[in-house]
């Protein structure tokens, strides 16, 4: 369960990331602030799991699932963008 919510979380710390961007690009100031505000919070599901996990097994299911959860955001803002 908590690989999934790492994954999740993954998943939406890409996504926000890239708007968060698109938002330094056009200067918009309002957007770039609300997301450099939820970036952080977003990350603390797997910033605590990992900081919990003394097993470097556990710790490399959850880079695992931080990274499957990145690829997928990008491919899901790729195809938004189409």
């Amino acid at each position: 369960m908590k690989y999934l919510l790492i994954f999740f979380s993954a998943l939406i710390i890409q996504i926000c990331s890239t708007f968060f961007i698109k938002s330094v690009a056009q200067e918009k100031t309002l957007e770039m602030l609300i997301f450099a505000f939820l970036l952080p919070i977003l990350g603390l599901p797997f910033n605590g799991f990992m900081v919990d996990t003394n097993c470097w097994i556990e710790r490399i299911k959850i880079a695992v699932s931080v990274s499957v959860g990145y690829v997928l955001g990008v491919l899901i803002v790729i195809n938004l963008i189409k």
